[in-house]
């Protein structure tokens, strides 16, 4: 199935400004919350996935150019639910205060017998970058002072939420527990960056290997693989390795995105006077091959 506009979603223009993106989201989220009455939790992960890009400026861009191809989302996305039932949601962000509406409007307000759910709580937790891309299990302190083990699924990424049910706070007059919701940080690496499925990272060769083609060896999340680098190569070339990337959430059998390698070519230093002059060779027979000196 499709998936909407992220536009339309949130019903703004696409020119739409920020501060325009920030009240359409929190009027959409309000309405279809499902803590409400008629409120809609599809639609409600569907606006919160929507607001996640459309509030980024960079991935705004990369959605008006690409869709949503341009910023890893596509059908079977995070808005379903993950390992042990868990769901994966993305946070309000700088909309804290949401929570505030939403607790003033589902259940704080009637009768004293009126059932009540209980409060919905946050955590946050800290995993590594292989963590995120393979998956993980964590174990965190809830607020009763017990020890809750939590799933976290492979590919999610930073600033995710996963939604514990029930492990919230009690509710009142027979009403339900509220929600924990676990906040997923994810530690940068030293090694490769991530957008989305996408994983990039870079590798030096040599201006001889450059120019000739030859081998050179790439570290990925998998290990180390051996790629070819074809003769010509220019500075900043970029080179995909299918499959070595983190799970694509478009798709439900765990399909992996790309590793992008991009090349640098390194200048040799220090050369020697016989080396010098090498080069300097090398560069007049270049010269006069395309029909000028230096």
């Amino acid at each position: 199935m499709a998936k909407k506009d992220y536009y339309e979603v949130l019903g703004v223009a696409k020119g739409a400004s920020d501060d325009e993106i920030k009240k359409a989201f929190r009027k959409a989220a309000v309405a279809s919350h499902p803590d409400k009455t008629g409120g809609d939790d599809v639609k409600f992960k569907e606006v919160n996935e929507a607001h996640e890009v459309l509030k980024d400026r960079e991935k705004r861009s990369r959605y008006d150019q690409f869709g949503h191809a341009g910023v890893g989302q596509g059908p079977g996305g995070y808005g379903a639910r993950g390992p042990g039932g868990q769901n994966v949601n993305f946070d309000f962000g700088d909309f804290g205060d949401l929570g505030d509406i939403f607790g003033s409007m589902f259940g704080f307000g009637g009768g004293r017998n009126r059932a009540r759910r209980g409060a919905d709580y946050q955590t946050s937790v800290t995993i590594e970058f292989l963590d995120a891309v393979f998956g993980t299990t964590r174990e965190i302190g809830a607020r009763d002072s017990k020890k809750i083990k939590v799933k976290i699924p492979a590919g999610i990424d930073d600033g995710m939420s996963i939604r514990l049910a029930g492990k919230g706070g009690d509710g009142a007059n027979g009403g339900g527990k509220g929600d924990l919701y676990v906040q997923v940080r994810v530690a940068p690496s030293s090694k490769w960056t991530r957008e989305g499925s996408i994983i990039l990272s870079r590798v030096e060769v040599s201006m001889v290997t450059a120019t000739l083609g030859g081998e050179v060896d790439v570290e990925t999340v998998d290990g180390e693989v051996t790629m070819k680098i074809p003769a010509g190569t220019q500075g900043g070339a970029e080179f995909k390795l299918s499959g070595r990337g983190a799970v694509d959430p478009r798709y439900s059998d765990g399909r992996r995105g790309p590793h992008i390698v991009q090349v640098q070519v390194k200048t040799p230093t220090n050369l020697t006077k016989k080396q010098k002059a090498i080069l300097q060779e090398f560069a007049e027979s270049m010269a006069k091959k395309k029909g000028f000196f230096r």
